[in-house]
């Protein structure tokens, strides 16, 4: 089953949409601080968004990133349900004590959302540089954006600003044909 180029490009502007929302939670963390309510709205927005535009970057190179790259879009995609999840539940309760992460349900979902984000992501980067269809800088911003996930620049809050980075690239890339052709 294929998409058509119509719908990939609404799926781009989907992920357009998605890393500008992730991209918002920097400068929202800067301001109002770590968790802070503006700062979860757009990680909640940007998970849902991400979750539905992930899709699009399997379709366009299903062809040549085969199993293994619906392998990392589909972990990509739980890691974002699983965050999606967890935010708004801290929208949802009264006690934020109820949250912390010592609690195992806390825990439990924190480590599926790091294990599929992280994973899906590296295997994502190395199925896009293999499959050749995405511009080489796309898989450069995978690389720099997994980086960012480890560095301890003030609080790891630049992390989502290359995340969302990545998604803009990957939307605009698919929204405007700049996708390389490949001989097969």
């Amino acid at each position: 089953m294929s998409i058509d180029a119509r719908s990939i490009k609404w799926f781009s502007i989907i992920c357009l949409l998605a890393g500008v929302a992730r991209m918002g939670m920097t400068p929202t963390s800067l301001i109002w601080g770590t968790d802070s309510l503006p700062e979860l709205v757009c990680g909640y927005i940007a998970c849902i968004l991400m979750s539905i535009g992930s899709i699009v970057f399997y379709a366009v190179q299903a062809k040549e990133s085969g199993a293994l790259g619906l392998i990392s879009v589909l972990s990509i995609t739980l890691g974002n349900i699983v965050t999606a999840a967890f935010v708004f539940s801290t929208f949802a309760v009264t006690d934020p004590s109820q949250l912390s992460g010592e609690a195992p349900m806390v825990m439990a979902s924190s480590l599926v959302s790091l294990a599929a984000l992280t994973g899906g992501t590296v295997l994502f980067a190395f199925v896009t540089y293999r499959a050749r269809v995405f511009p080489r800088w796309i898989v450069g911003l995978l690389i720099l954006m997994l980086l960012f996930m480890f560095v301890p620049i003030a609080e790891y809050k630049f992390f989502a600003l290359f995340w969302g980075l990545t998604y803009v690239g990957m939307g605009y890339c698919i929204w405007r044909g700049k996708l390389r052709q490949t001989d097969s």
